[in-house]
């Protein structure tokens, strides 16, 4: 769902949204976006985990995983899981949250420049695409199509409804669905969200 809109003063030079706007919404709240309590959100994740095509994936990732409410829902399905934010204070809290998951790990890591190696089976990307500008978008795809594996599966869910952020929901899963790596395009729409899953090409 939307949060307080960021301005000019908290984008990168390339159109970005700066993670020091990520940081000072979850130092001033604990859950700016009621990750934990809407059930919206909750609804969503669900939809989210049944959406995957596969009962269970040897290593995924979660991008940005916040608090780490989809995260500790998503470990079951994963026999690894690493999951990133660019928000060190939204990091703490999603260690504390999923911290008997001794299978799960948690890195401060911010798209494109920092997606991390893999190999990956699964990579999911819930409301975090839109946040990047087209360039930094198209990078993060293709840093994406180099760390999972052929075969593997990448899930974009984004929030549809109007925000002033660099992208809007359809341009992050149209740029995906147009890029050569991903291949088997199915999209869900409901209210107030999509939720698309991709599979990597060969």
């Amino acid at each position: 769902m939307p949060n307080p809109p960021p301005t000019t003063a908290h984008r990168t030079a390339s159109g970005s949204i700066a993670p020091a706007y990520f940081d000072r919404l979850y130092r001033a709240e604990a859950d700016p976006w009621e990750y934990a309590t809407s059930s919206y959100e909750a609804a969503k994740y669900a939809a989210t985990l049944a959406a995957l095509p596969r009962a269970r994936y040897g290593s995924a990732l979660e991008v940005g995983c916040s608090i780490g409410v989809l995260t500790e829902r998503l470990a079951p399905r994963c026999g690894r899981l690493l999951a990133i934010d660019v928000s060190g204070a939204a990091l703490a809290r999603a260690r504390r949250r999923c911290a008997r998951l001794d299978h799960v790990t948690f890195e401060q890591r911010a798209l494109p420049g920092e997606a991390p190696a893999g190999p990956f089976d699964l990579a999911v990307v819930s409301e975090v695409g839109y946040y990047l500008a087209p360039a930094d978008w198209a990078a993060a795809l293709d840093r994406l199509s180099a760390s999972v594996g052929v075969g593997g599966h990448l899930v974009l869910v984004h929030w549809t409804g109007e925000t002033d952020y660099p992208q809007t929901a359809d341009a992050v899963h149209a740029t995906a669905r147009d890029h050569a790596a991903w291949d088997g395009h199915w999209c869900h729409r409901a209210e107030g969200y999509r939720l698309d899953v991709l599979t990597r090409a060969a």
